[in-house]
């Protein structure tokens, strides 16, 4: 059984980097198999067509998606749609890859439950973002909304995943407003309060995915130097360094 589930994830393994390189159609089962170290017949063994293959990949991706829409929906009414588009675009990012194939050749690949899934899954996240009661102006803004954290993961499958994200929703913010806090606002309050008063505690130094998306962040124009070091947990001083050092 051990070496029966060892053989099919390296033929999924296999499919998912043909289909990722080479596009679902230019991709063949024969080229499948000699990736996989296996023969055509055992391929057809495990997975009956490539469309099988294809929604076996895509089954990770709609069960994240489905999960994340069932979190969003428990939150507190305030708070879902940011919850929803947080946790939607992590997954989108988690599963770029054959979420690239699937936009390309969507009419071409997959079987039709996955794609009813997605399609299920996508109209119950439309409703959270929306909110109850929506008219047409909320409605439009709830497919905005999601093609902003869908669309660009997509098209920049070569931008590190932490810099992306935080590009993303600094777009997802200036579109929808900051995010709400869960937290009630005295806490709030006194959190802020608590850090303004602890200079100590702040990182010295960034990471280079930090420094990048800061990079990002500071020629898109979009947020002062104090916003964006705030964002960092940095000193202005702290993120100039790091800027003159990227050559901003």
């Amino acid at each position: 059984m051990a070496r029966s589930s060892d053989t099919r994830s390296r033929i999924l393994r296999a499919a998912a980097e043909h289909f990722m390189t080479k596009g679902y159609q230019r991709t063949s089962l024969e080229a499948i198999a000699a990736s996989a170290g296996v023969t055509k017949a055992t391929v057809l063994y495990h997975f009956a067509s490539k469309d099988q293959l294809v929604a076996e990949l895509l089954e990770p991706l709609v069960a994240d998606l489905e999960q994340v829409v069932q979190e969003a929906a428990a939150q507190a009414p305030h708070v879902r749609a940011w919850a929803l588009i947080e946790g939607w675009l992590d997954v989108m990012l988690r599963h770029r890859g054959i979420l690239g194939v699937f936009i390309h050749e969507y009419a071409r690949v997959g079987s039709r439950m996955e794609v009813d899934r997605l399609v299920a899954v996508y109209f119950r996240a439309y409703e959270i973002v929306s909110g109850p009661k929506a008219g047409l102006r909320e409605r439009v803004r709830a497919s905005q909304a999601l093609s902003l954290v869908s669309d660009p993961v997509v098209h920049n499958q070569d931008v590190d995943a932490d810099v992306l994200r935080e590009v993303i929703l600094d777009g997802v913010r200036q579109f929808l407003g900051p995010r709400p806090s869960a937290r009630p606002a005295r806490a709030v309050a006194a959190v802020a309060a608590q850090r303004r008063g602890r200079r100590r505690g702040r990182p010295v130094a960034l990471s280079p995915h930090q420094v990048q998306a800061a990079l990002e962040l500071h020629r898109a124009g979009s947020q002062t130097v104090d916003e964006i070091a705030a964002r960092f947990g940095v000193s202005r001083t702290t993120l100039y360094r790091h800027l003159r050092q990227a050559g901003s």
